[in-house]
């Protein structure tokens, strides 16, 4: 049984040809293989790495028992354009490691959402609200969304992408501050989103995708700046907390 997970595990690292050209014949260099172990690595490690994205996040949101600084609807939003790209993606058949991770971030933005809801004054909509996700993700997995209609959300992640990360980015700009967002998530997904336009271009070369994950690239990547430009006020911020406490 072991055996034959790590040789799936091998197979799957070099498909079609490339565990003969790579691993027989030392021909690392490959033209075409190369790329793809490289896009194959690349999708796992951000698939695993994705697993923990927000939980800095999620663990600053719930020791501060606050979501102050973070944008509802912007994390809507990212759930949306998360959860279409995974969607999307399972309904193409495309390979796990292409998708995994917008599954992961979906969940946890999931737990992000219950979070501000129920540090907030609509708590009783937290649950809700899981509700809601669990009927969606029957849903795909039984194939009762229509493709046509998965193709049309998938589309739509791009100006929801770019709605749901220029809110933050105003919010971060109007308030000086970055509030209760993650440094550490917020790195992680500019990097992750970085490293996704070039899988994405090996293993699938769909143009949607490709246009999904360069936007957020940018996006997140101006987020991540604005950490460094207002690391001071965030700093300040904390000391004052404190001192109230």
């Amino acid at each position: 049984m072991a055996t034959k997970l790590f040789d799936d595990a091998i197979r799957f690292v070099f498909p079609k040809n490339c565990f003969e050209e790579m691993l027989i014949k030392f021909n690392v260099l490959h033209p075409v293989c190369s790329k793809l172990v490289l896009s194959r690595v690349l999708g796992l490690g951000i698939t695993l790495g994705s697993i923990l994205l927000f939980v800095p996040q999620i663990l600053k949101i719930y020791n501060a028992k606050s979501a102050k600084g973070i944008s509802l609807i912007s994390q809507l939003l990212a759930l949306l354009a998360a959860a279409g790209t995974a969607s999307y993606s399972y309904k193409k058949g495309f390979v796990f490691s292409q998708w995994g991770d917008s599954l992961f971030v979906a969940i946890q933005l999931v737990v992000i959402v219950m979070q501000i809801l129920f540090y907030s004054d609509s708590s009783a909509y937290a649950f809700a609200f899981l509700a809601f996700c669990w009927a969606y993700t029957f849903a795909v997995i039984g194939n009762y969304i229509p493709a046509e209609v998965l193709i049309s959300v998938q589309t739509l992640t791009i100006p929801i992408t770019v709605v749901s990360k220029v809110i933050q980015i105003w919010q971060n700009y109007s308030a000086g501050s970055t509030g209760q967002l993650s440094i550490i998530s917020v790195f992680l997904q500019f990097a992750g989103t970085v490293a996704r336009v070039f899988t994405s271009v090996q293993e699938t070369g769909d143009q949607l995708l490709v246009a999904s994950f360069g936007i957020a690239a940018l996006l997140n990547g101006i987020i991540f700046v604005q950490f460094l430009l207002y690391w001071n006020a965030s700093a300040e911020e904390q000391r004052k907390k404190k001192k109230k406490q």
